[in-house]
């Protein structure tokens, strides 16, 4: 946890205005916050906070790459970060949480530590599904292995159809499909 200290920002000493910090991220940071989602990152966070006499504001920019693995073929995968947000910070004797855009904290404190904000706003960066823009670019093996259906029986499967299961029509086609999987499994 010692690396997640470098994110900490004395703000009490400094003067009311712009300040700026710069901090390197990559995989003992990602070791530090506990990640087992992301494999590494090359990112770099830019800060500027700017202290008021009331609150503190971080502009927080992010830009590299997160290498992650692919949903698809389970390579790793390169995304690129590029994101900004806005980080602002008030204080009050109540414990009040953090709810996504303003973080409370007790007038006594002199500190505060990005590295969880950090943290977050890197994983939001990156998408939901993480995937190679294109199937050509995926692990072709691992593809074959996920392909247990012909590209035209899927597409066979995939056209809608008008007719309904009380015709006895889809539960046959069904049953055709369940046999065809049931030889190949058998012919493997």
């Amino acid at each position: 946890m010692d690396a997640l200290k470098n994110f900490g920002i004395h703000f009490k000493g400094l003067k009311a205005g712009e300040h700026e910090f710069r901090y390197e991220l990559d995989k003992s940071f990602l070791e530090a916050v506990g990640d087992e989602e992301l494999l590494d990152v090359e990112v770099v966070a830019n800060v500027v906070m700017t202290k008021a006499a009331a609150m503190l504001t971080f502009e927080v920019e992010l830009d590299g790459i997160a290498i992650v693995e692919c949903d698809r073929c389970l390579d790793e995968l390169e995304y690129p970060i590029e994101t900004s947000d806005t980080l602002y910070v008030k204080f009050s004797e109540e414990e009040i949480e953090f709810d996504g855009e303003v973080m409370w904290l007790n007038p006594a404190d002199e500190e505060i530590n990005l590295a969880g904000y950090i943290y977050e706003s890197l994983l939001l960066a990156l998408p939901y599904q993480r995937v190679h823009e294109s199937v050509e670019d995926c692990n072709p093996e691992m593809i074959g292995r996920f392909s247990i259906v012909s590209e035209e029986e899927f597409n066979e499967i995939a056209e809608p159809k008008e007719q309904s299961m009380a015709s006895g029509e889809s539960g046959a086609a069904l049953a055709a499909l369940k046999r065809s999987l049931e030889e190949q499994k058998q012919e493997n």
